[in-house]
């Protein structure tokens, strides 16, 4: 009889393949290693002298770099795999980041090119990764893996910040050159012990180089998936743009909204695991549209003129909500997608979130400026309307193909399956 009873967090985390557990590991390290986000300003004005605005377009092309990356990641992934894909990315990366602090005082076009391609390197590993982890994990386990991926990553993203201060006090040429370590270690970890994966399964056949995107973009329900993916990007980058200035403008110091960020990291890594394992028996489309708006809500409730207590209940429900939809909406895309499309749908849905984080503290700030409520406001009918997407975006993935095609007609949709 097959056992219907989800596996709890220690027995999900001790029977993962040993595969699983070093890309785990690797992603933490990538994550954990990550310094250059932080640490490029100051290394351009400190050490190599640059102007602070000519430092500012450094970082805005790192930035702008990783859109592209993400979204040819998922065309790369399908066409020479997933393997290949993360042992080329994060080798090319550690290597332009490595060159940096070496190019420090030369064209300034050209560390521009370099520091661009960087980031888009530097995220082309992403859907490479989780379609890894959908290979390698059963179905019935990949919410969880999910959560464990999103532990690492949230772990590495505490800690990394702490070490790279360290080695900044050393030097920051340093710091650029333990990220290109970490980043080279994890090309070889990759390449001595994740698997090449059998043809139709991220491989690059045939079918899969065909359409670019455009098969993908043809799942109408997943673009609406998509589409709200977007919106709740849009929302959250918000507790970096807006949500100092509010804690500013209400008299507090920049200590208050640090203890908020600090406070969401820590009920995250504390909490997502454990509460996933209850949630995963739920209904995707239920956890990913409710999480959703959760999340939204509370980054609304920042705007409510109350007191400090306001901003705390804003923090935990808004993490509540990250908890409840994040590991289902990182699952979703492989558990619904052709195998042969996979790195592209899931490269989509990254793509979306990069473009809401990029766009989002424009918006944000743009409103906070016109009324500090409208942004607020905003974030609550973005919630909804992404709560609506994703409610009637999603299929559950326990479907069968047939199943899944029968369901399709019925919306009127075209399936593509290549």
């Amino acid at each position: 009889m097959a056992e219907t009873k989800p596996a709890g967090v220690l027995r999900t985390l001790r029977e993962l393949p040993g595969e699983v557990v070093v890309l785990l590991v690797g992603i933490a390290i990538n994550r954990m290693g990550s310094f250059v986000p932080i640490f490029l300003v100051l290394f351009l004005t400190r050490e190599a002298d640059y102007p602070a605005a000519r430092a500012g377009m450094a970082l805005t092309a790192f930035g702008l770099g990783a859109i592209p990356g993400v979204l040819a990641g998922g065309a790369i992934t399908d066409r020479v795999g997933a393997r290949a894909s993360i042992a080329g990315s994060m080798t090319v990366y550690g290597l332009l980041v490595a060159a940096v602090p070496l190019l420090a005082g030369e064209s300034m076009w050209l560390l521009l090119v370099v520091i661009a391609c960087a980031g888009a390197t530097g995220q082309l590993y992403r859907p490479a990764a989780t379609a890894m982890l959908a290979e390698l994990t059963p179905a019935d386990r990949l919410v969880m893996a999910s959560a464990a991926m999103r532990l690492g990553l949230n772990t590495g993203a505490t800690l990394g910040p702490l070490l790279g201060a360290s080695l900044a006090q050393v030097s920051y040429t340093l710091v650029f050159f333990v990220n290109a370590a970490a980043a080279l270690l994890v090309a070889a970890a990759v390449l001595w012990r994740l698997p090449v994966m059998p043809r139709g399964k991220s491989d690059g056949s045939a079918a899969a180089s065909k359409g670019g995107y455009l098969p993908a973009l043809r799942d109408r329900r997943y673009v609406l998936v998509v589409a709200g993916t977007f919106l709740v990007a849009v929302v959250e980058i918000q507790y970096q743009t807006v949500l100092p200035l509010e804690v500013a403008a209400r008299g507090h110091s920049d200590y208050v909204f640090t203890s908020l960020v600090a406070l969401n990291a820590l009920v995250v890594i504390l909490g997502e695991l454990p509460l996933t394992r209850v949630l995963q028996v739920l209904p995707m489309r239920l956890t990913m549209a409710l999480g959703s708006l959760v999340l939204c809500v509370g980054v609304a409730l920042f705007g409510l003129p109350a007191g400090l207590w306001i901003l705390v209940v804003g923090t935990l429900v808004w993490t509540l909500g990250e908890i409840v939809s994040a590991p289902p909406v990182s699952a979703y895309p492989a558990l619904i997608a052709p195998p042969e499309l996979r790195g592209r749908y899931i490269g989509l849905m990254a793509t979306s979130q990069s473009i809401g984080y990029a766009v989002g503290p424009a918006i944000g700030a743009a409103l906070f400026e016109f009324h500090d409520a409208a942004v607020w406001s905003m974030c609550a009918a973005l919630g909804v309307g992404a709560a609506l997407c994703i409610g009637l975006g999603v299929r559950e993935p326990d479907k069968t193909p047939a199943d899944a095609d029968e369901a399709a007609a019925r919306d009127g949709e075209e399936v593509v399956r290549p």
